[in-house]
């Protein structure tokens, strides 16, 4: 067993060339993979990042910090105050309201790029450095440089608390989600609006995000972070611009607030299409001010992986699915589910933490590897089946088959599944005949297993043990009919049971046949095969032929002998007794002869082995005085030397030689010679018995060893032809077979060839 599973390994099976290729190809198939997902993981600009980004934001949005308050420049304000662009005076007023209520800070996010009054303008540059808190924006001009202010401007702009840009970035699909915090020319670099808001509030921390690659040598970018939307059923509290300017607005609400002044009215200021925009329409920059301030204070701003981590990430996940796929190929499907919905929710959760993660190009590898491998494996499934089937339809068939129209050829699987329907239904009638087949079978028959568990059993099986046999254990059934080597208890292997015939405790003649089911490569059974004969009939009828032999050699001769006996006292009284003594010794003569062909025909044969040379001195010696009654010569060529040696009942084989040599005398005319010659070859023994006497007709040779039958040239000579029979079945007894030539007026030779015994 361990020498074929060595083989087995030795020379692995088509099977197994066919996985080790999958795996060879499927780790070049990982190789190719695992880069092209980093390099996607890489590509900020994946159609699939932003959809994703979105949607996981939704699940995680920012509550609305309490001291962020809007003053908004709104639709209401704009009638009551007049048209767009208004006097100085108006903000330098509403600058001196809030300052008045002591907020945190203020945050003008509107632009003067419009010439205006100077008396107003230094009205307001004086309301600034009064208030003391308020940040001014800053608009990018050009490719280069920041928008330059006007001299009037000047005093404004040196009164504010702080200056920073409200620049915002679109991405490849026109959304605003990110920015930077600081941004600018090189020696000019400055910070975000809101990042100066977040340092008036009194919070102490690093300034988030990265730097990144320069757009230009003569700008520079920094810190990039994602803008942390609130969510959009939610608003940032707002109070009108014409309220707080007329004193509407009780100061307890705007003390120790960081207040964003600027625009909201629809068609005026600055708009940008957000995240947001899908249920409240496009965003005003002073809410994305808002919205960027939120996040900062609450330490929720969102920045990106670093490229190397991401890719990191995502390569690795990869390659944990190519790993399992590889090792339970069966739960594929649910394992690709798994890897991609854990992948969503380790970005959701990182998300939260305030890093993003894309899981996009991830997903897109999990989804290639899951259909590449199913590919893969399909058309390794069908190349599998293909070679199968093919060797299946090469096997010899059992029974006819009716061909179907094969399937189209240009359908590999509709092929594949046509010639396996077809495999699986000859498999289904070859099975169903094998399985009638032995429920036919005259005998007993079961198949077992190679423990000895019974596997199949046939009508007359369950006849004989009385019960159903199907997952029962041969050697108990049989111990259980009274199998005589199980009766001591002990449980041989089944190679080990003696193939006898015994009586069963139901007094059946049963005769036990095994032999193991070996498969068509190797010498390790696969199951035994088990037959029990039922000869209880022969049985019977050899013992009522026993009976029928004691009747006729002992009941039957003893009065003939008595009969003798008798005419031996009144020897030559009589003439009429004389012929009784004739009548009586013919019918003892008889006798003899069907006891004699009885015995030949019978099963109770006992060989040796023997010299064939003591077989014929002894069959010499008992025709020898009938030879020489009527004056026949005998000549044989043997001595006691001669070695032949035969494995033979002795007595009956010597009473054939005698039947042959006593017919040759018996139908020899005197004076003549019978002669017996002998040869070996090629392991066989012939012995050729000829006489001298008036041979017998061409057309009577074919029917010489029928019972009963007398032929011209025995005319005169007394028997009923049984003889020859006998001779016959006790040659064929002994594997070997007897011939005669003869020619009428020349004489008879008898052919006898037995089977020499080895050395």
């Amino acid at each position: 067993m361990m020498l074929w599973g060595k083989a087995e390994k030795r020379q692995p099976t088509h099977a197994q060339r066919l996985f080790h290729g999958l795996v060879r190809e499927w780790l070049w198939i990982g190789l190719l993979l695992l880069p092209i997902t980093a390099y996607l993981s890489l590509s900020p600009g994946l159609a699939l990042n932003n959809p994703l980004y979105d949607s996981l934001r939704r699940l995680s949005p920012l509550p609305v910090d309490p001291r962020i308050l809007l003053v908004t420049i709104d639709d209401a304000s704009l009638k009551k105050l007049g048209r767009w662009p208004w006097p100085r005076g108006l903000h330098a007023d509403l600058i001196d309201r809030l300052s008045a209520a002591q907020p945190a800070g203020i945050l003008f996010d509107v632009i003067f790029s419009e010439p205006g009054d100077p008396a107003n303008d230094k009205r307001l540059a004086e309301s600034v450095c009064n208030a003391g808190n308020v940040l001014l924006p800053l608009v990018r001009e050009g490719a280069a440089n920041y928008s330059q202010p006007d001299a009037q401007m000047m005093p404004l702009l040196k009164c504010a608390k702080g200056v920073g840009h409200i620049n915002v970035e679109a991405d490849s699909d026109g959304v605003v989600r990110s920015l930077y915090l600081r941004e600018g020319p090189p020696d000019a670099k400055a910070p975000q609006l809101a990042w100066l808001a977040y340092e008036m509030s009194g919070e102490l921390s690093e300034m988030p995000g990265e730097p990144q690659q320069s757009v230009t040598q003569q700008w520079h970018r920094e810190h990039a972070i994602r803008i942390p939307f609130i969510a959009p059923h939610t608003r940032f509290p707002s109070v009108s611009y014409v309220s707080v300017l007329h004193g509407e607005v009780a100061p307890e609400r705007l003390r120790n607030r960081l207040i964003l002044v600027g625009s909201t009215a629809s068609g005026m200021g600055d708009r940008f299409v957000t995240p947001l925009s899908s249920t409240v329409g496009t965003t005003a920059g002073l809410e994305i001010q808002a919205n960027v301030l939120n996040g900062l204070l609450q330490g929720r701003s969102i920045v990106d992986l670093p490229g190397w981590l991401a890719a990191l990430i995502a390569t690795a996940w990869v390659a944990l699915l190519l790993g399992l796929l590889l090792y339970r190929p069966r739960y594929a499907l649910w394992m690709t589910l798994g890897c991609m919905v854990v992948a969503l929710l380790v970005s959701l959760a990182l998300l939260r933490l305030g890093h993003w993660w894309s899981p996009a190009a991830c997903l897109i590898g999990l989804l290639l590897s899951y259909l590449i491998w199913n590919w893969r494996r399909l058309s390794v499934i069908l190349a599998y089946f293909g070679w199968e089937l093919a060797r299946l339809d090469n096997e010899p068939k059992v029974l006819p088959e009716r061909r179907r129209a094969p399937a189209s050829k240009g359908d590999v699987l509709q092929a594949r599944i046509f010639a396996l329907e077809q495999a699986v239904s000859r498999t289904r009638d070859t099975r169903r005949f094998m399985a009638d087949g032995l429920e036919c079978l005259p005998v007993a028959t079961l198949i077992t297993d190679p423990m000895g568990n019974i596997l199949l059993a046939n009508r007359i099986a369950r006849e004989v043990f009385g019960n159903e046999l199907v997952t029962q254990n041969l050697l108990e059934q049989l111990a259980d009919l009274g199998y005589p080597p199980l009766h001591n208890g002990v449980r041989p292997a089944l190679s080990a049971l003696e193939l006898v015939e015994f009586r069963d405790i139901h007094q059946r003649s049963l005769r036990m046949e095994l032999a193991p089911l070996l498969p068509a490569e190797g010498d390790v059974a696969l199951g035994w095969l088990l037959s029990l004969t039922d000869l209880s009939k022969e049985r019977d009828a050899q013992q009522h032929r026993e009976t029928m032999l004691r009747f006729l050699s002992h009941d039957l001769r003893a009065p003939h002998s008595a009969i003798l006996a008798l005419l031996d006292v009144h020897n030559g009284e009589s003439p009429v007794f004389a012929q009784i003594e004739q009548q009586v010794r013919r019918a003892l003569g008889l006798t003899e002869s069907f006891v004699q062909l009885a015995k030949a025909e019978a099963d109770g044969y006992q060989f040796q082995p023997t010299l064939f040379a003591m077989l014929v001195m002894d069959a010499f010696d008992q025709v020898a005085l009938i030879a020489q009654l009527k004056g026949i010569h005998l000549v044989h060529d043997l001595d006691e030397a001669d070695e032949g040696m035969v494995s033979a009942d002795q007595s009956l084989l010597t009473r054939a030689l005698f039947n042959v040599l006593e017919n040759a005398i018996k139908y020899s005319p005197s004076g003549t010679t019978v002669r017996l010659r002998h040869s070996s070859e090629q392991g066989w023994l012939e012995c050729r018995i000829s006489d001298q006497g008036p041979g017998i007709a061409a057309e009577d040779l074919p029917e010489l060893f029928n019972q009963y039958r007398r032929f011209d040239s025995s005319q005169g000579s007394e028997g009923l032809g049984l003889g020859l029979t006998m001779v016959k079945a006790v040659v064929e007894r002994h594997g070997g077979r007897i011939s005669c030539e003869s020619e009428v007026g020349k004489g008879t030779t008898f052919s006898l060839r037995l089977p020499l015994l080895d050395d």
